[in-house]
């Protein structure tokens, strides 16, 4: 019987409730919230079931426990005690990735130095050599999590964060990641029954993502993961992914109502339209104002991701962004029947909006606190 393992996939702060639903949807068990993180427990296929399917997941991890981590002493003995032989061989080379600190090890890279300095050393006297350290493409990514003189030891079964779809050829200024996208969608009550409209698009993403949603179609069923590089993923585990990757691409996409894309700016909306191309999804895009937004019948949902600075509507600077606000929030009131999601990261945004919202989230778009603001026009 296939081992099972404590999974965690981690995601973006204020969308592990979203992250959750996703998973407890795939009928994975164990399904238990964290900060930053959802805990799950299942086998190696579970966890590659999961890297296909979820939107909202930076990565999966497979845990191999909590280690003592009281400084850096503390740490490289624990860690050297690990049986890394059953993880690394010395024809695979690994990689060490540190986030969070505790006393003594506040600093990633030293951190990641005297983690490496354990696994080697462990490696030698076992195998009697050692295995490269590739930090850009390692076989085998393993990753720490420091906390209150702790260390989580775990495993990337990802290998990279998942929100590298793949299908971004046109970046833009401030292009949002896409599981913070996907997030975004998610936490707006989208869920493709509906019209949706992105007014201020950028390179798309947000509009993407809601088109791949309202398909059906599992963000990730294409790319590599990191676990098919370990040593010990095996001809069975070959053949369950490729069965898992043939079901997710076999299933026709689900026909939705249209999802249009615009921005003021002809360059933005020719990255979306690269993009588009790219995700293979079907979006109606064009050149157009968000102040002069018009409904969509029937009513459905306008989700974008406003200017939070800077230039905003032809000029620049708060005093301005304030009035491209007002401006947004004065149309938005003729939507009537439709639900508006913006996520925003200016102090200004609600109060020259104008309205109530009847729904708040607290996020994260990469270092920026965020919120993103629920909308219902009577």
């Amino acid at each position: 019987m296939p081992e099972r393992h404590r999974l965690i996939a981690t995601a973006a702060f204020g969308t592990e409730d979203l992250l959750a639903a996703e998973l407890s949807e795939l009928g994975l068990a164990g399904v238990r919230r964290r900060r930053g993180a959802v805990e799950f427990r299942g086998t190696l296929v579970d966890a590659l079931r999961a890297c296909i399917h979820v939107r909202t997941a930076m990565r999966v991890l497979r845990s191999l426990g909590e280690v003592e981590a009281a400084g850096p002493d503390s740490l490289y003995e624990s860690l050297r005690s690990l049986p890394w032989a059953e993880h690394l061989d010395l024809t695979h080379s690994f990689a060490v990735e540190v986030s969070g600190q505790t006393e003594g090890l506040t600093h990633s890279l030293y951190a990641a130095q005297k983690a490496k300095d354990a696994i080697v050393d462990s490696l030698r006297a076992v195998l009697g050599g050692r295995p490269d350290v590739n930090v850009r493409e390692p076989d085998v990514r393993i990753v720490l999590h420091l906390r209150a003189g702790r260390a989580e030891v775990s495993l990337d079964v990802a290998g990279e964060s998942l929100h590298r779809r793949g299908w971004r050829s046109r970046p833009h200024p401030a292009s949002l990641k896409e599981t913070l996208a996907a997030a975004v969608v998610l936490g707006s009550g989208w869920r493709g029954e509906l019209p949706l409209v992105d007014p201020m698009c950028g390179a798309g993403t947000i509009a993407i993502e809601a088109a791949l949603l309202a398909a059906g179609r599992p963000p990730n069923a294409r790319r590599r993961f990191g676990a098919e590089r370990w040593p010990g993923f095996g001809a069975t585990d070959r053949r369950a992914l490729a069965s898992l990757r043939a079901e997710a691409l076999a299933r026709p996409p689900r026909e939705h109502p249209p999802i249009r894309a615009c921005d003021r700016d002809p360059e933005a909306v020719e990255a979306a339209r690269e993009n588009a191309r790219q995700a293979g999804v079907q979006l109606d895009l064009s050149v157009a104002d968000a102040r002069e937004l018009g409904p969509s019948y029937p009513p459905g949902y306008v989700v974008t991701n406003p200017p939070y600075g800077g230039h905003a509507g032809g000029g620049g600077g708060q005093k301005q962004l304030k009035t491209f606000f007002h401006a947004l929030g004065r149309n938005a009131r003729g939507l009537s029947g439709h639900t508006l999601a913006f996520l925003t990261g200016s102090p200004a945004f609600e109060s020259a909006f104008g309205m109530r919202p009847v729904g708040r989230r607290k996020l994260f778009n990469g270092p920026i606190p965020a919120q993103l603001l629920v909308y219902r026009v009577q």
